[in-house]
């Protein structure tokens, strides 16, 4: 079969059963207010010392209010127990990150958590994707100029998740590395950079940004909740893959254009919002 990429956006098996969404009851730990703090749900079914769904509160940013974001992409632990299945290609383990998620998969994940809210909160608290100017504020860019995404793409030059030097340190994320051009016949990884997974990683392999979030650099790629543009046919995707080579498309301002509904590199994080009473 042949793969599909994102051009331009540019065996394990669980221990515990997935827990049915009727089943699945979400208890409610005390949210953080104060940046740099983090909260984490606990999952019923979750695999044993599998990461759990942890939130780290980002300072805020001009219009954009302090806010919970996920300190990691959602694993396929976390979403074959919420979700019943697991669509990811690379199916080493519970903390990897899903993949071959659509944008309406990573709204039915939230939906599901939701619902498993205890009802007396669930108008005060709401999971749903970041929009992309809370991505832009959790990757450590200062404030963009632009109507939509695509007008700040790119816009803000030699500034990656890491810093501005390149090629890419080792520890800076999982992206089309040495070991990547390797496994795909010589060709299509970054000279000098060597981070020493081919596919994805573990969620969490790479030091943290100066918030506490993971994986803000490669990995998988992360939908967002907003339009790239007025024609509202195509979803933002920030933060580039496992395959990613392309200096333009590492850019911490990137805004990709997935061609495509989903492929082996698309995945998502969570934002935990809060609602005044």
């Amino acid at each position: 079969m042949r793969r599909r990429f994102l051009p331009g956006v540019f065996l394990f098996t669980m221990v515990a059963l997935p827990v049915c969404s009727a089943e699945l009851k979400l208890e409610v730990p005390e949210v953080p207010k104060e940046p740099g703090k983090s909260v984490a749900f606990e999952i019923p079914g979750l695999p044993e010392k599998a990461k759990k769904l942890e939130f780290v509160m980002v300072a805020g940013q001009g219009k954009v209010k302090p806010f919970l974001l996920g300190k990691y992409e959602v694993t396929q632990g976390q979403y074959e127990t919420v979700m019943g299945n697991n669509p990811s290609t690379f199916k080493n383990g519970p903390d990897y990150p899903v993949e071959e998620t659509s944008w309406q998969d990573a709204k039915d994940f939230c939906a599901k958590l939701n619902a498993s809210l205890p009802k007396a909160t669930q108008s005060n608290l709401n999971f749903r994707l970041p929009t992309d100017a809370e991505w832009s504020v959790a990757v450590g860019l200062p404030e963009e100029s632009g109507r939509v995404p695509q007008d700040k793409s790119n816009k803000i030059k030699d500034t990656y998740p890491w810093g501005t030097e390149w090629p890419p340190p080792n520890d800076a994320g999982n992206y089309a590395d040495e070991s990547y051009a390797e496994k795909h016949g010589g060709s299509g990884g970054i000279p000098g950079c060597n981070d020493g997974f081919a596919d994805t990683s573990p969620v969490g392999s790479f030091p943290p940004n100066q918030f506490g979030l993971y994986d803000m650099a490669g990995n998988v790629w992360e939908w967002c909740e907003d339009w790239i543009d007025d024609e509202m046919n195509i979803r933002v995707v920030r933060g580039a893959a496992f395959f990613t080579a392309s200096k333009g498309q590492i850019l911490s301002s990137y805004r990709g254009r997935p061609p495509i509904v989903k492929n082996f590199a698309s995945g998502f994080r969570v934002r935990l919002e809060v609602r005044s009473p």
